[in-house]
């Protein structure tokens, strides 16, 4: 019956870190085309976390294609534990789209 509690192996969206709404017209930024980033954050017996890198590995993507901004972001996370806390993996996948505002508009440093 203890099973259960040694081995996990969980698949479904990422989180989500809330919601802000903007009123964006069409006209205020120009779609530069879709990023996409992954990677996986191990955690040891909960102390001991490294790895992943999350939006900012999108934001460096958007950058390099000329871009200011990434939105309509979308997260999945898959998570691989040993016995509860001992060791754990969280592999996440990111995409979204670049877009490059136009004169008037600022993205948020």
């Amino acid at each position: 019956m203890a099973l259960p509690a040694c081995y996990n192996n969980v698949r479904g969206p990422g989180p989500t870190n809330g919601f802000t709404t903007f009123q964006l017209d069409s006209d205020d930024y120009q779609i530069l085309g879709t990023v996409e980033a992954e990677g996986t954050i191990y955690s040891i017996l909960g102390l001991f976390n490294y790895g992943g890198q999350g939006f900012s590995a999108l934001r460096e993507k958007a950058l390099e294609k000329g871009g200011d901004d990434v939105i309509n972001v979308q997260t999945d996370l898959e998570v691989f534990g040993l016995l509860f806390f001992v060791y754990n993996e969280f592999r996440w996948k990111a995409t979204g789209t670049v877009i490059r505002y136009r004169s008037g508009v600022r993205a948020a440093e």
